[in-house]
C-alpha cells in the first residue's frame, strides 16, 4: 500500500463518505446490477445522515423503484470534478414513503417531477453504503498537476492525494 492509500473503516469511512458527498449534489445510482446493460440514472442526492446513508426522492412508479425491490443491491459513483475527489459506493438501497421525510426532504427542484410533496407518487429511496473506494486530491486539480509536473521533472512522485477502500 503507498502513502497515499488510506482505507477507512466504520465511523472514518462514514465521515469520508459525508465529506465527499457535502461537495456535490447529484451521483449516478445504478440499479439491477445483474443484468447487462446496468441500469444507470442521475439522481439529486438529497441528504446524508450520520450513518452515512444518502436519501433520494424518486417516483413511486419509476424503473429504479422497480428495480431495487426485485434486488436491492445499488452502486453509486459521485464525481466532484473541480476537486478531483471522487467516490464509487457499493450498498443497498431501499424503497418507501414517509411524509415528514419528505416534507425535510422536497426543494422546489422537484417540482419537476412532482405535483408538489404532498403528491402520493413521491417516495424516499435510502442508500446504505457497504464498501467502495474514493479518491482525494485533497488541494483539487491545479494543485495535483503542477505536482504531477514537479514529478515528471524530478523524477520523484509528488502525490498530496489520498485514496483508499472504504468498508462501513
Amino acid at each position: 500500500m503507498s502513502d497515499s492509500q488510506i482505507n477507512v473503516q466504520g465511523q472514518e469511512a462514514i465521515k469520508t463518505i459525508k465529506e465527499l458527498v457535502s461537495h456535490v449534489r447529484t451521483c449516478v445510482m445504478m440499479t439491477a446490477l445483474s443484468k447487462r446493460p446496468i441500469s444507470t440514472y442521475p439522481m439529486g442526492i438529497q441528504k446524508v445522515d450520520e450513518k452515512g446513508r444518502i436519501f433520494f426522492l424518486s417516483d413511486k412508479d419509476s424503473d429504479k423503484n422497480r428495480e431495487i425491490t426485485l434486488s436491492n443491491e445499488m452502486q453509486l459513483t459521485i464525481s466532484n470534478d473541480s476537486d478531483s475527489e471522487y467516490l464509487s459506493i457499493y450498498g443497498t438501497a431501499e424503497v418507501y414513503r414517509n411524509q415528514t421525510e419528505i416534507d425535510e426532504m422536497y426543494n422546489a427542484l422537484a417540482n419537476n417531477w412532482f405535483d408538489g410533496k404532498e403528491d402520493p407518487k413521491v417516495t424516499i429511496i435510502r442508500f446504505t453504503p457497504k464498501e467502495g473506494y474514493y479518491w482525494d486530491t485533497k488541494h483539487g486539480k491545479m494543485i495535483q498537476f503542477a505536482g504531477m509536473l514537479v514529478g515528471a521533472i524530478t523524477g520523484k512522485p509528488a502525490s498530496d492525494g489520498k485514496e483508499g477502500k472504504i468498508s462501513v
